[in-house]
C-alpha cells in the first residue's frame, strides 16, 4: 500500500490548440481535465499498475469536489482533509507541436487547525508499506511540516518517499528517507556539487546514503536516470519514443519505482519499472499518465548498466 500527501494538489485543464498565437483568440481542439499534483500523480499511476494507493492533502471548493470524483473514478481512495478556500486549477496550452505554455494556481492558505487535521488523517488509517511526501508547502503552513511528519512516520515504521525541493528535499535527507527523488537541478542545489553526467550524480548521491537516505534515483532528462544505494549504482537508458508532453514523467518515474520497492523487487527492477513508466507518461498529451500496456511493453527495452 503507498499512501501520498500532496498538500496543494490541482485541478489541471490542458488546451490543444493548433498554434500558441498571443493577443488574438485561439480555439481549442480538446480539453482536458485531470486530477494533478505531484503525490497526485504518484497515486495515479501506482493504480494504474495495479497497486493499492490512498491520495492525501487538502481539498475544498467545486475544484476539490471534481479532484476527488476523478481520483475514485481510477481507483484511487482518497482521504482528503476538507478547506475552505478552493483547489486551485492549473492551465496547460499546448500545440500540436508540442509547445506549452503552463499556469500553475495560487495554493489557497490554510489555517494551523487544518494542518493539524490533516496530520492527524495521515495516520487515521492503516499504515502504509511506503509514505510519500510530494510537491510545495501551501502559505500557513509551518516550514517543518514534512520532518514532523517523516518523523512520525518512521517512528512508526513506515518508510518514507519524498520528491520536492529547496527546504523539504533538505528534511528529507536529515530524518533518513527510504528514497528521494530529485531532478539533476535538485541534487545540485541539493548538494552543492554539479550534477552533468551519471558519474556526477553517483558522486552525489554518496555522502546522501551516508547521512541516512537508503536510495537516490536521480532523473537525467534524455540522459535516462541513476540510482545510487548501498553498494549499487545503476544507470538506465530510457527507450527512444515520440514525446508528447512530459509533464507528469518524473511523479510517474516515482511511482513505477515505489511500486517495485513495495513488492520486494532488486534496485534494479525499481529503476527499470520507474523509467519504463517515465518514458510512457511522457508519450501521452498533456497531463494524462501512462498506461500499463505502455509501461509493459517499454520494461523490456529499458536498459540497465552498473556503474
Amino acid at each position: 500500500m503507498i499512501h501520498t500527501v500532496t498538500v496543494n494538489p490541482a485541478l489541471d485543464l490542458t488546451y490543444r490548440v493548433p498554434e500558441i498565437v498571443f493577443d488574438d483568440t485561439v480555439r481549442a481542439d480538446q480539453v482536458l481535465r485531470a486530477p494533478g499534483g505531484k503525490g497526485i500523480n504518484v497515486s495515479r499511476v501506482a493504480a494504474r499498475l495495479g497497486h493499492a494507493t490512498v491520495a492525501m492533502g487538502f481539498a475544498g471548493g467545486m475544484a476539490g469536489q471534481e479532484l476527488r470524483e476523478r481520483l475514485e473514478a481510477e481507483s484511487v481512495r482518497t482521504w482528503f482533509t476538507p478547506v475552505e478556500g478552493p483547489t486551485r486549477t492549473n492551465a496547460i496550452v499546448q500545440d500540436h507541436n508540442g509547445h506549452q505554455i503552463r499556469v500553475s494556481g495560487p495554493g489557497w492558505p490554510v489555517t494551523r487547525d487544518d494542518v493539524a487535521q490533516l496530520v492527524e488523517s495521515v495516520f487515521d488509517l492503516r499504515a502504509p508499506d511506503v509514505l510519500a511526501l510530494c510537491g510545495s508547502l501551501l502559505p500557513g503552513m509551518p516550514p517543518d511540516f514534512y520532518a514532523d511528519v517523516a518523523r512520525r512516520a518512521i517512528a512508526d515504521g513506515i518508510r518514507v518517499a519524498v520528491d520536492a525541493d529547496g527546504r523539504e528535499l533538505q528534511t528529507a535527507v536529515e530524518i533518513g528517507a527510504f528514497l528521494i527523488k530529485p531532478n539533476r537541478y535538485e541534487l545540485e542545489r541539493l548538494t552543492g556539487r554539479e550534477v552533468g553526467t551519471r558519474d556526477d550524480a553517483v558522486a552525489a548521491s554518496r555522502p546522501l546514503l551516508e547521512r541516512g537516505v537508503t536510495a537516490v534515483i536521480t532523473s537525467l532528462g534524455p540522459q535516462g536516470a541513476v540510482l545510487v544505494a548501498g553498494d549499487c549504482a545503476l544507470h538506465a537508458y530510457a527507450p527512444h519514443v515520440e514525446i508528447d508532453s512530459a509533464v507528469g514523467a518524473g511523479d510517474a518515474m516515482l511511482a513505477g519505482a515505489l511500486v517495485a520497492a513495495v513488492d520486494g523487487e532488486p534496485w534494479e527492477t525499481v529503476l527499470r519499472l520507474g523509467v519504463a513508466c517515465g518514458t510512457a507518461t511522457a508519450m501521452t498529451p498533456g497531463t494524462q499518465l501512462c498506461e500499463r500496456h505502455d509501461v509493459e511493453a517499454l520494461l523490456p527495452k529499458v536498459v540497465v548498466e552498473t556503474l
